[in-house]
């Protein structure tokens, strides 16, 4: 059995992934899956382990990161796409980011697997999406309130999904109003997170650990806490390119609300453009390493900080 998920919704698409798993843990009590990435595991070594399992009939889970980001290994899937078919393995390959509709790995898959396309919900969707959540917690939730929540997230669907757990938590069993919502929601922009990352810029990682640490004692999903460092130092990248090069009206430019951007500014001097581009990539790898389980969100956390 073949199965692609794929899109920039990526809160989504990991759940769907996690989902798909436990129902194969539930049928199939004690074997074992596994996780790789196509950018760190050769193609010839992952078709070696596919056929090294059938020799002896068992039939295994493969989770394939990536399948598309590198060209070498998707290459190796399209020539041995009969190969894949003929293979009694669950293969679940999962591709964060937009897939052009005309990729040629994508209609192959198309032909021989089940599809699952995440993209980025537009706003109505996302406050239905929010909706479904909440009764799935014993809460309701007004059409016109999940709007005013959704407002308040943006198209951040790791924040979405941690305020509705932490207001189904916070009141259960209770319709939850636009008032519970500006009581505990902030607006988009996180004044909390320019403070860590002020923190790792200042090499300060005791101080980095425990902010962090204050935000999972209140509720923030360690994903999430990952997501918002990636954010800031991607808008820290763009910042400071942007300035290199001279650039005018930069919150047009940028697109980045005006408070992030003067937040953004402060911060941009303590780093070169470089070490930003080092630090983005070693975010990048945590965040890999989390969503392949080889590490927790918790540990993966401290580890980044106690790299930077």
């Amino acid at each position: 059995m073949i199965i692609f998920l794929y899109g920039p919704d990526t809160y989504r698409l990991v759940k769907k992934t996690g989902e798909i798993i436990g129902e194969y843990k539930k049928r199939k009590s004690g074997q074992e899956f596994f996780v790789v990435d196509a950018q760190e595991l050769p193609a010839k070594d992952f078709f070696s382990a596919l056929r090294q399992s059938s020799l002896f009939q068992e039939k295994k889970f493969f989770v394939v990161k990536n399948p598309i980001s590198e060209k070498a290994f998707k290459e190796a899937l399209l020539d041995n796409m009969e190969t894949l078919e003929n293979f009694a393995h669950t293969l679940v390959f999962c591709q964060e980011g937009s897939v052009l509709k005309n990729d040629r790995l994508l209609t192959a898959f198309k032909k021989s697997g089940q599809i699952f396309d995440f993209p980025t919900l537009e706003a109505d969707k996302a406050a239905a999406w929010a909706i479904k959540e909440f009764d799935s917690l014993g809460n309701a939730i007004s059409r016109a309130s999940a709007d005013f929540l959704v407002g308040r997230c943006g198209d951040d669907m790791w924040r979405l999904a941690n305020e509705i757990q932490k207001l189904g938590h916070r009141y259960p069993g209770k319709e939850i109003t636009d008032q519970d919502i500006e009581s505990n929601v902030a607006p988009e922009v996180d004044a909390n997170i320019f403070q860590t990352v002020d923190a790792i810029a200042q090499r300060d990682k005791k101080q980095a650990i425990e902010l962090v640490r204050r935000h999972i004692s209140k509720g923030d999903h360690p994903l999430y806490l990952l997501a918002m460092i990636a954010t800031q130092f991607k808008n820290l990248l763009l910042v400071k390119s942007c300035s290199e090069s001279g650039g005018a009206n930069m919150a047009q430019r940028l697109a980045i609300h005006p408070y992030v951007l003067r937040k953004t500014s402060q911060q941009a001097h303590r780093f070169g453009i470089g070490e930003l581009k080092s630090v983005y990539r070693r975010i990048s790898q945590t965040d890999r390493d989390v969503k392949t389980g080889k590490v927790s969100p918790e540990t993966g956390l401290d580890l980044l900080i106690a790299q930077l």
